[in-house]
């Protein structure tokens, strides 16, 4: 399997980097549910609400990182040829989607950032090393970046509402293996 997309199919870099952001992102609204419905002094699975709290920004930051490498795989390949059994109005879709989606990887971590920073909570990565504030206290911009992040999370939820169901719909409804082009182990031959 080559490492870049080309016509043949994706690549190996964008199947691992799209099933990481899946995992991610996965977390992200996981953590984000639990820590947002406990109490400071509270804990779930184990963890207190800080700890969530702390693994959500530092996940975010990774999640950061893949989407910047994604996009360059993305920007240093080719697209496949769209799948043969997708119509018109589903490629419509898919490339709107695909632009909320995009723009999800960038803004709800940037956003998330730019809120803790400036809000004055700042970042333990992993809680290991407390990241520099760049920012400073700023309460408008940590008002703007939260009702940013916030809305962002809805936006991405429908875009990956639409992106599942297409493809669910695909591979078992109409069974033509659309899911088999993102696999990863995947020769791109088989990619079609």
């Amino acid at each position: 399997m080559a490492l870049l997309n080309s016509s043949e199919g994706y690549g190996g870099l964008t199947k691992v980097c799209h099933w990481l952001v899946v995992g991610l992102f996965a977390f992200q609204f996981a953590a984000a549910n639990i820590m947002l419905r406990i109490d400071a002094n509270e804990t779930a699975l184990g963890l207190s609400q800080a700890t969530y709290y702390n693994w959500h920004k530092s996940i975010g930051l990774v999640a950061l990182a893949v989407a910047v490498l994604r996009l360059l795989a993305r920007r240093h390949g080719q697209l496949p040829d769209w799948a043969p059994t997708l119509s018109t109005g589903e490629h419509r879709f898919i490339h709107r989607a695909e632009q909320l989606l995009y723009g999800a990887m960038f803004v709800m971590p940037v956003s998330g950032y730019l809120y803790v920073m400036a809000g004055g909570y700042g970042v333990a990565l992993f809680g290991i090393v407390d990241l520099p504030n760049p920012i400073g206290s700023w309460n408008a911009l940590a008002t703007t970046a939260k009702w940013t992040h916030i809305v962002s999370s809805y936006a991405l939820l429908l875009a990956l509402s639409g992106h599942i169901g297409l493809v669910l719909r695909h591979q078992f409804v109409l069974k033509d293996g659309l899911l088999q082009r993102m696999l990863p182990g995947r020769r791109m031959t088989s990619d079609r």
